[in-house]
C-alpha cells in the first residue's frame, strides 16, 4: 500500500480553477486560508496539515453549512497547489455562497 506523507499535500484529482490554485508553498496557502476563515467569522479546526474542516453559520439560515477545504498537489503539475472544497452538511446554496 501507499502511504501518504503527512508532511506534504496530498497529490489529487479533482475539478479546481484559476482561483483555487497557486504555485505559493502549501503552508503559505493553508494560513491564508486560517486567516480567511477568521476574517469571515467562519468557525475552524486542523484535521491534519492540510485539511481544514470549517463551520459558517449564514445569517438568513436555520442550519450552518459545514465544509472541507484540503490544499492538494495537482497531478503532472510542477510546484502548483489546488484548493479541494467538500460540503459536509447544510444547504448547498448557503455552501456555494460561502465558498465562492
Amino acid at each position: 500500500p501507499v502511504t501518504e506523507d503527512a508532511n506534504k499535500p496530498r497529490s489529487l484529482r479533482f475539478t479546481f480553477n484559476s482561483n483555487t490554485t497557486s504555485s505559493k508553498n502549501p503552508d503559505e496557502i493553508i494560513q491564508e486560508v486560517i486567516r480567511n476563515c477568521n476574517l469571515k467569522s467562519i468557525t475552524h479546526r486542523l484535521l491534519s496539515r492540510y485539511l481544514l474542516e470549517c463551520t459558517y453559520a449564514p445569517p438568513a439560515s436555520k442550519e450552518p453549512v459545514k465544509f472541507e477545504v484540503e490544499v492538494c498537489k495537482l497531478p503532472r503539475l510542477n510546484n502548483l497547489h489546488g484548493l479541494r472544497f467538500k460540503r459536509l452538511s447544510g444547504q448547498s446554496q448557503d455552501y456555494k455562497e460561502v465558498c465562492e
